[in-house]
């Protein structure tokens, strides 16, 4: 059977009851019918938001309208159309510093996308007109159509015209060789840009699977010291062990969830004058129970739960200390016992000795941190070292240490050293690892076995494979309703209407790519699930390596491959029965021509999803429906609470970050796919994927500019990921393009392939040789022109401190049981005692964000102690409560107070300057923060802000006016690492 029959048959096999086929679509028609729908869906949409985008901003450019999100690239929103080609003007340096490291790249890959469709429409002028002169498959079938009748498909069986094919094979795959290597050229100075910042990721390192005598802090700083044959201060900057305390996790979770309780019962309180209660004691936690006032009973709960929290933590440190204590008592025995206990072969060899070299001892020393102790004396030292800790477990106490722990070192080219450096002759054994940034840990999955993470992800790669199995069932399904003969049989009363009405035809030939579309949006959700079996420290999210991988896997082996083959052989199962032997020739004839479904598909997915994205639909709804539930629920008594997250749902000044592993995982992965595969074989594609790679690249780089804040920016890890992945796809699409030849019996054009094919893997491997191991790290060259310049600087290390350590040991509260019952005799210390304990109290309020909470206590300490040497701070400290509810007027007043009082107190100074940039003076705050470098000439989120008044400033200056966000705009919007923005120096908002 040729395979003039073979589209014969497949025409004849899709016709309806009579015998003809006039409600049957033809892949052209199909084609044209989603661009009828689904463009005539965007056009509306982006008409609508060309018209709505400068009349909104506080929607459609939040990074302007809000001065805790603001960027200085987008205050200029441009004209009614010219924002089209004017965002294509930004420079990458400001977009990377400006909108993160993972929104260049991303940027970067749909550009790439659009330079390869320019291609495939290059090959289309000498592709089309050979397919359809030299061909004449799709005419002899009965049928014409236009999109089948330019494709390979329409070839015969051992036409020399496929040699066009390779050809084109050839000027495609070898312009994505030469833009891959450039783009690997772009995105590793950039990277190295990335990793020399002032990013407590950037100077840290994650140690798992550490030996037992490594598990303290001292221990680790003198392991470091004597490796970079330094004092350990100045090598180290910050360890952090990981330490087993789920008891105290859970006092901290229950007292954090009863902070917005306690707040929202003080401000029904103080704005209604009502007396709020609640019930308690209820039985079966539903029936009954005891009514009490609100406020007393939450904050004795509160008060309760603080005098345990800081009663726990303080035992843990004190068990802390007396295992370095221990640590130290063994260093010295090991020292003193150097060259007779741990090497005692040398003790016959005079020659090979040297007691008094102290680089010999501190050598054996180090030795001994990370090796195996043999001996009998050093294992017995091991255990005693240990006894504390295995106590701790037995009796189910905190403290415990895991095996892991977070290293920041004082200097880049320490850190990268170490992360580079072998610690262990065991292969997992003191492992060095990135880190992801502070916010992002997943503490449960630190300090877990190896062998648990090895079978954690053995089960990942069961269910991912399961998966991928068992959902061959529904997407084969769906893909063979493209065919609306085969839907009609699946659901018979469907058959009427399409005989009756030729557009209802058309209309059920859509369904099943937006079927499948929704399928795979449920796909992301699924395979996070499976993810976290994998043990990972970084929290699952949307933007997970680990889920980018297998969500990119899946999408290429399953919707791609799976309904592409799976739904040709589903579809002629009929014809592959009554002769198998035209299974090749079917695959033949049928695989190129499913490019009108994949057409399909990318308009459906991404059309859609685009106009839906400019406008921000779902998070305008969201803003709405919160702003019902706080009303309805009486969460709307302050600005604060008016505007904050509230049952999960989200206000407009705080945008969701964009989801890079999904995205890049699941659709633009597929773009790739199908533009590498069908490029060739049927290059009207290239239209088609030009057209969404070219509006994407259109609507994602304005949304970055002007919506997104950076929230978890990788630093374009996902752009590693997805350029392997890409390498990856064009030799399959190669592999697929040599076997589709063969099938058609070209076998001088497939033959041609062969070097083609083979060189794309010779490329593949000479990247992996050292082009993905150098993006991974800072050049020590570099590492050390940075720490010299800081040095210069004088940049500190307090920043790094306590960045890594567990957020529930950051809780220590003063026992409150110890300030009670004091006697009226209060000498002055007692008072500054007391009023230092407020102010901790304080600092962890603002920590757990109960920001009025934190505002009281910092009252009562200046009200305790007015005039003390510590009053500076209270008064700073509580400028930052005030701005963040937005008080911005009590904010200045205060950081004037703490001036006057300490003119030398760096943190006011900048406070002073946040506080009257949020006001409007620019003049003043770019004052305030000349005031502040002075003191701390390193402070670089100062630097940044001082440039953005003086962009304001400017701005004023040209226009003679400029519009000031009020407070009620903001919200009671915060800034710094616990709000929204991400682009703060900690030492800003980190309280003394």
């Amino acid at each position: 059977m040729d395979e003039t029959q073979i589209h014969r048959f497949l025409q004849d096999n899709s016709t309806n009851d009579n015998g003809t086929s006039d409600n049957i679509l033809t892949d052209t028609e199909t084609i044209r019918n989603t661009c009828l729908i689904y463009g005539s869906i965007f056009a509306a949409l982006f008409l609508v938001y060309l018209f709505v985008r400068s009349r909104y901003p506080q929607i459609y450019n939040p990074k302007k309208t809000y001065p805790v999100l603001h960027v200085p690239i987008a205050d200029d929103s441009f004209g009614f159309i010219s924002w089209i080609y004017n965002i294509f003007e930004i420079d990458s340096e400001d977009i990377r510093e400006q909108c993160g490291m993972d929104a260049l790249s991303t940027i970067r890959i749909l550009e790439m996308g659009v330079k390869l469709s320019l291609v495939g429409v290059f090959n289309s002028a000498f592709l089309a007109p050979t397919y359809a002169l030299m061909g004449n498959v799709v005419v002899q079938s009965g049928v014409w159509d236009p999109v089948m009748g330019v494709s390979l498909s329409n070839l015969e069986q051992g036409s020399h015209a496929a040699i066009a094919t390779t050809i084109a094979a050839y000027i495609f795959f070898g312009c994505f060789m030469h833009w891959t290597d450039k783009d690997f050229e772009w995105f590793t100075y950039h990277r190295h840009k990335f990793l020399g910042k002032k990013a407590v990721p950037n100077y840290s390192v994650f140690l798992s699977g550490l030996t037992e005598d490594m598990r303290t802090n001292k221990a680790i700083e003198e392991y470091f010291g004597h490796c970079f044959s330094l004092s350990p201060n100045n090598a180290v900057a910050d360890v952090h062990v990981a330490l087993v305390i789920p008891n105290l996790e859970k006092k901290v979770a229950k007292r954090d969830a009863l902070v917005p309780k306690l707040e929202h019962a003080m401000n029904v309180l103080t704005v209604t004058g009502e007396t709020p209660t609640h019930t308690i004691n209820k039985k079966l936690g539903i029936f009954g129970g005891e009514k009490v006032e609100s406020v007393p009973a939450y904050t004795e709960e509160i008060d309760g739960f603080n005098d345990d929290i800081g009663r726990d933590i303080e035992r843990i440190e004190a068990m802390q200390r007396r295992r370095e204590e221990m640590s130290s008592m063994e260093d010295d025995d090991v020292e003193q016992n150097d060259n007779t206990q741990m090497y005692p072969e040398t003790v016959s060899e005079p020659l090979l000795r040297d007691d008094d070299d102290e680089e010999s001892n501190k050598l054996n020393r180090t030795k001994s941190k990370f090796a195996k102790i043999a001996n009998p004396a050093d294992f017995s030292k091991k255990i005693k070292a240990s006894t504390s800790a295995i106590k701790s477990l037995i009796t189910g106490e905190d403290g415990a240490p895991r095996n892991a722990a977070f290293v920041s070192f004082a200097t880049l080219t320490s850190t990268n050293l170490a992360r580079q450096a072998v610690h262990n002759e065991e292969p997992w054994c003191c492992v060095p690892k990135e880190p992801p940034m502070p916010h992002l840990v997943n503490w449960k999955n630190v300090g877990k076995t190896n062998e648990s993470k090895q079978i954690g992800e053995l089960i990942s790669l069961v269910l991912t494979t399961a998966l991928c199995i068992f959902w061959t069932v529904p997407v084969t399904f769906v893909a063979s309703l493209s065919n609306v003969e085969k839907l009609t049989e699946v659901m018979p009363f469907l058959k009427a209407p399409v005989e009756k009405y030729a557009w209802f035809s058309g209309l059920l030939a859509l369904i099943a790519p937006l079927i499948l579309v929704v399928f795979l949006s449920l796909l992301p959700h699924i395979i996070l699930f499976i993810v976290k079996f994998e043990g990972q420290i970084e929290i699952e999210t949307m933007q997970h390596p680990s889920l980018y991988s297998k969500l990119a896997a899946f999408t290429i082996l399953q919707t791609f491959f799976m309904s592409t083959i799976s739904s040709t052989l589903f579809s002629s199962l009929q014809l592959i029965i009554e002769k198998p032997t035209s299974v090749i020739s079917l695959v033949a004839a049928t695989l190129p021509a499913q490019s009108a479904y994949f057409i399909q598909i990318i308009l459906v997915q991404n059309l859609l999803s685009l106009g839906i994205e400019l406008l921000r639909i779902f998070p305008v709804v969201e803003n709405i429906v919160r702003k019902i539930l706080c009303k309805v629920m009486g969460h709307n008594l302050t600005e604060k609470e008016r505007t904050e997250t509230f049952m999960g749902l989200r206000s407009l000044d705080n945008p969701l970050e964009y989801y890079f592993g999904r995205e890049l995982g699941s659709k633009t992965i597929l773009l790739q796919m199908v533009l590498c595969v069908y490029g060739c074989m049927a290059p009207i594609t290239s239209y088609f994927t030009l057209l969404v790679f070219g509006l994407l690249s259109i609507g994602f780089r304005n949304q970055f500019i002007y919506v997104y804040p950076i929230a978890n920016d990788s630093g374009g890890k996902l752009w590693i990921s997805f350029q392997r992945l890409s390498i990856t796809c064009a030799i399959v699409a190669e592999v697929v393009l040599f076997i589709v030849l063969l099938l058609k019996e070209s076998f001088i054009a497939a033959i041609m392939m062969v070097p083609l094919i083979v060189t794309n893997i010779i490329f593949d491997l000479y990247f992996k040789r050292r082009h993905y191991s150098i993006t991974g790290y800072l050049p020590l060259g570099d590492c050390a022109a940075i720490d010299g310049e800081n040095e210069r600087r004088g940049m500190t290390h307090e920043w790094l401190k306590d960045a890594y350590l567990q957020p529930a040991l950051k809780q220590n509260f003063p026992d409150s049981a110890s300030t009670e019952g004091q006697s009226e005799q209060t000498t002055e210390e007692d008072l500054i005692v007391l009023a230092d304990n407020h102010k901790e109290m304080g600092n962890s309020y603002m920590t757990a964000k109960g920001y009025q909470l934190a505002l009281e206590e910092y009252s009562h300490a200046i009200d305790i102690s007015p005039s003390g040497p510590n009053t500076y701070i209270y008064y700073s400290n509580r400028a930052a409560a005030f701005c963040y509810l937005g008080d911005y007027d009590a904010a200045i007043d205060d950081c004037k107070k703490s001036i006057e009082l300490n003119p030398t107190y760096e943190k006011a100074h900048t406070r002073l300057g946040l506080s009257l940039y949020f006001k409007g003076d620019y003049q003043g705050a770019i004052d305030a923060y000349e005031e502040s470098l002075d003191l701390d000439p390193t402070n670089q989120a100062c630097l940044d802000y001082m440039t953005k008044a003086k962009d304001r400033l400017d701005g004023e200056k040209m226009q003679d006016s400029i519009e000031v966000e009020s407070p009620s705009v903001l919200g009671g919007a915060c800034w710094g690492p616990y709000g929204k923005s991400n682009s703060f120096d900690p030492s800003i908002v980190n309280q003394d």
